[in-house]
């Protein structure tokens, strides 16, 4: 109702009547007051619990999710599996990729903890209650939800509710302090473990910056409700801008794309669980052996399984092996259906993002993915490898290649596509996807170090989660060029002894047995020498491969395999054979030398380069002798 008229003075000794003074929205009884106050607090409480979805969307990808376990998990505030507030900037947008994700968190917070406390005060404690249950039930926040409540009737009660409004916001803002200080501590804390005080800066910027944000945002709400005199109408407004001020932060430099990438990265990127390169497969192996022998199961399967494993009979142990790796590879042939999908359906709905290089580079690799029988066997390692490519994946690699030449994922594309063409005989093709040879400037360094150079604030390149080294690959690339050219015009066999090692996959078990098969083929061949070193190099026990590569160093001194076999040969010096032996390792530091003198143009003499940094000995002078093989 409007303010009560002005009285006329009072008789001497008569007491003067006090102002009239609004203490909250309701204070104004008139109808439309209240109508105008009921109306813009449901649209407020609406858009909050819309931000509420918003920032359980932000760390899960999902709008909605009422499970019980997604209620209950957030409630246990100690122990390993305890929700910490880090996940929030860690996952699935990490603050070290894109820092404006942590502006985005940090305002959205502070929205949220702003809000019910400025809404106990100004509309009354009751009127808090429906925003605190939207923290509980859509932003799955019980914690904040409990804390914030406690902060509400501190705001709403006497003697905590003073006059100075502001005064009685920050009382509030206490509780919510505690539990900053409590969600962000455990076992994940980042900042328990020796960090830079840069990324200590990063990772407890969003909640410094939530703290602030929202003890101005509180300022600025009373301020205009004691302008206005707390009249309905002024204060509501400013709340929806606070509320839409991350949104359009997150659409601004963030985006959907990247939120819905990094979900999938984590689920089927170089780091995921899925595929991992190498795994103890000690509990899956011992589980399928239960399930195999279990009760539930028909007597003689049962018995069968049993007998299997207590007789040692290397026959009956051959074929359990064969079934568990049979039920590892179809488990891991749903994993590559199931990411390619995945990754495919995010292409199709974000064909213009920053990411779709990515994407395409780990569809392709999840593709390439192969399971290594030989590990399974000897140590019941599961071991994955990309470095022989699926077919299937050459469409993905030429596209990536094609589209995004420019990209630092684009030399593992050049490579792959290479590799498939002349595993179909097309050597020309083969020579125009592995491109021109890079100079130094040209080639980048590995995408992770360029990522921390630059400003705290500077956004990483979208490659650089992706920890892509192109050392190796470039070096495969060099590798392969230099094969073909030596090799593809063969007068009698033209590019057939290329085309047939190209098929050859070097983690089978019987890749030494091919190779000499190959060999057998093609005796009379350029490609003869490249064929018998690598079939001496593929030797498991060191002592024969030591003897096979001195006989190559000795056959061929020519050919253009002999960089490769005076390479592994001192490989085997340096590491293998030399230990404290001072003449093995001055032989193997010689036929390093050698290498850079004979071959310098070739990659064996980069490697070779490497080598010898690696053990810090300056490159030996072009005077070096040749080592006379044993």
């Amino acid at each position: 109702m409007p303010p009560p008229a002005r009285q006329a003075p009072a008789s001497a000794g008569q007491p003067v009547a006090a102002p009239w003074q609004p203490t909250s929205v309701w204070s104004w009884t008139a109808r439309k007051y209240r109508v105008r106050a009921t109306v813009l607090l449901v649209v407020n409480g609406l858009l909050f619990c819309g931000l509420c979805v918003f920032a359980h969307w932000l760390h899960v990808a999902r709008l909605f999710d009422f499970s019980p376990a997604s209620y209950l998990h957030p409630l246990k505030f100690w122990g390993a599996q305890t929700q910490n507030l880090y996940d929030f900037i860690l996952f699935p947008i990490s603050v070290d990729q894109n820092p404006m994700h942590g502006v985005v968190i940090g305002l959205l917070f502070a929205a949220i903890v702003a809000v019910p406390i400025t809404v106990s005060i100004v509309y009354g404690f009751r009127s808090a209650l429906p925003f605190l249950t939207a923290i509980l039930v859509f932003a799955h926040l019980p914690w904040m939800a409990i804390t914030l409540l406690a902060g509400c009737v501190l705001a709403s009660v006497r003697p905590f509710r003073m006059n100075f409004r502001f005064g009685s916001a920050l009382v509030a803002v206490l509780p919510v302090l505690l539990y900053f200080y409590l969600a962000a501590r455990g076992p994940s804390e980042p900042l328990a473990v020796g960090v830079s005080p840069e990324k200590k800066l990063l990772l407890a910027g969003p909640w410094l910056l939530a703290i602030l944000a929202a003890c101005t945002m509180m300022a600025i709400i009373i301020f205009i409700a004691r302008l206005v005199n707390y009249r309905p109408g002024a204060v509501a407004p400013v709340m929806a801008v606070l509320f839409a001020t991350p949104v359009l932060l997150f659409r601004a430099h963030v985006g959907v794309d990247e939120l819905y990438y990094r979900v999938l990265e984590s689920q089927y990127g170089p780091r995921s669980e899925r595929f991992q390169p190498v795994q103890d497969a000690t509990d899956t192996i011992l589980d399928l052996v239960h399930r195999w022998t279990y009760p539930s199961v028909d007597r003689e399967p049962r018995r069968a399984t049993f007998l299997t494993v207590w007789s040692a009979d290397p026959t009956e142990q051959y074929e359990l092996k064969r079934r568990v790796f049979r039920h590892m590879l179809i488990e891991l042939l749903d994993h590559r259906r199931a990411a390619y999908d995945a990754l495919k359906d995010f292409i199709a709905d974000h064909p213009t993002s920053r990411y779709v290089p990515c994407a395409l580079f780990i569809q392709a690799r999840v593709l390439d993915m192969r399971l290594d029988e030989r590990a399974l066997g000897e140590g019941a390692q599961r071991e994955l490898y990309t470095d022989f490519p699926h077919p299937e994946s050459e469409p993905i690699w030429t596209n990536l290649l094609s589209e995004y030449p420019h990209s630092p994922l684009a030399v593992a594309a050049r490579l792959r596509v290479a590799q498939l063409r002349l595993r179909h005989g097309d050597t020309d093709g083969a020579l125009a996807a592995l491109g021109p040879l890079p100079t130094e400037t040209e080639v980048a360094p590995p995408a992770s170090a360029r990522a921390s150079d630059g400003p705290l604030l500077r956004m990483q390149p979208p490659e650089a989660s992706l920890e892509f080294d192109p050392d190796q690959d470039l070096f495969e690339i060099r590798r392969l060029r230099e094969l073909i050219l030596a090799n593809r015009d063969d007068p009698r066999y033209a590019t057939a002894p290329l085309q047939a090692l190209a098929g050859l996959d070097p983690h089978r078990a019987g890749y030494r047995r091919q190779l000499l098969w190959l060999a057998h083929q093609y005796p009379d061949s350029q490609l003869y020498d490249n064929l018998i070193v690598r079939w001496a190099a593929a030797a498991r026990d060191r002592q024969e491969r030591a003897e096979r590569l001195a006989a190559c160093i000795a056959r061929f001194p020519d050919g253009d395999a002999l960089p490769e076999a005076l390479l592994a040969r001192a490989d085997l010096e340096l590491r293998a054979l030399g230990g404290n032996d001072t003449a093995n390792r001055a032989a193997g530091l010689a036929r390093l030398g050698e290498i850079i003198e004979r071959f310098p143009d070739t990659c064996w003499a980069e490697r070779a380069r490497q080598r010898l940094r690696l053990y810090r000995i300056e490159p030996v002078p072009t005077t070096t002798t040749r080592v006379t093989s044993p």
